[in-house]
């Protein structure tokens, strides 16, 4: 008996770049892909320390290897020491969420030392929360996180809430657990208050 195997090609991609920032990257990036015949369905990208990364989620239309991606990418980026890569995503790939259950905002604030995200990340974790998002504000030796997680259906947000503030308690850091809607009703309120006092 005669076994043919056929080699599946790819039609949709994650693509990351690390690269030293400048003016025009995204359009770099963009116009390879685009170029290639991929639409763009997916895109997450900052600016950390002087360094632009982002990840890209592509579709196309005609098969398309991967190394052809990489390289479309790679050529605008010849003298920039980017780093890059191109990760096929199978048409079998889970998009369900990683853990059922509402989003939350945590603020945690204090002065800046060694260990608080490890503290934070390690009792997350134990509550079987993800992190979906996580951003720093550093003024002098003062820094504020504000993250994005979603907690588990069955999880008491009362027991995280003293989960999380004992584990910042060591830091001194005051820590809080916002529903996501409250959190941004309540900042865009406030936003929006000042606006009007303004043209008052």
């Amino acid at each position: 008996m005669l076994w043919i195997r056929i080699a599946m090609k790819a039609n949709r991609y994650l693509v990351s770049v690390l690269i030293p920032d400048r003016v025009g990257i995204l359009r770099d990036i963009t116009t390879a892909l685009t170029d290639l015949g991929a639409n763009i369905d997916g895109i997450s990208q900052t600016v950390l320390e002087g360094f632009f990364t982002v990840i890209l989620t592509t579709t196309f239309a005609d098969p398309c290897e991967a190394e052809t991606v990489r390289r479309a990418v790679a050529g605008r980026f010849a003298d920039d020491h980017a780093v890059l890569s191109v990760r096929p995503i199978s048409a079998s790939h889970d998009t369900r969420p990683t853990v059922a259950g509402e989003r939350f905002i945590v603020t945690i604030a204090g002065e800046d030392r060694p260990g608080i995200l490890k503290a934070v990340m390690t009792c997350l974790a134990a509550y079987g929360v993800n992190v979906e998002d996580w951003d720093v504000v550093r003024e002098g030796r003062s820094i504020t996180y504000i993250g994005e997680i979603t907690v588990p259906a069955a999880a008491s947000i009362e027991t995280l809430q003293s989960g999380l503030q004992a584990a910042v308690a060591p830091f001194a850091l005051a820590a809080g657990i916002q529903h996501e809607n409250i959190f941004r009703a309540t900042n865009e309120v406030g936003a929006i208050s000042r606006l009007l006092d303004r043209g008052a």
